[in-house]
């Protein structure tokens, strides 16, 4: 049996998604960018040139709960082609405020 990943309560899990969609005749990407960002989970929602169209923050209190809203919501949403999910894993400058890490710092465990 599969143990869940233990959850710090004061922490949260914030992932970086790009999202591929098909514009909508007329409306182009507004209509499907306002229902991805109505959704609670999500921080920010930025268009986007380059390989993917839009660039939605999420965040979550694990990893699997941050999965589930992309696999539910998300990528089954009508007009997404395609997702990828990048979860940031370590901070190092935000806003313009560096984070200084301990050298000996290891990578954090996710226990099961």
């Amino acid at each position: 049996m599969l143990k869940k990943p233990k959850i710090n309560p004061k922490r949260t899990v914030r992932a970086l998604i790009e999202v591929s969609i098909t514009p909508q005749k007329d409306v182009g990407f507004d209509n499907i960018a306002e229902r991805i960002y109505s959704y609670p989970q999500v921080k920010s929602c930025y268009l986007l040139s380059g390989g993917y169209d839009l660039l939605v923050i999420v965040e979550g209190e694990s990893i699997q709960t941050v999965a589930d809203f992309v696999a539910a919501k998300l990528s089954s949403m009508a007009n997404v082609r395609q997702t990828a999910t990048h979860f940031l894993l370590r901070k190092y400058k935000e806003e313009g405020q560096v984070f200084k890490h301990p050298n000996n710092q290891r990578r954090q465990n996710i226990s099961y």
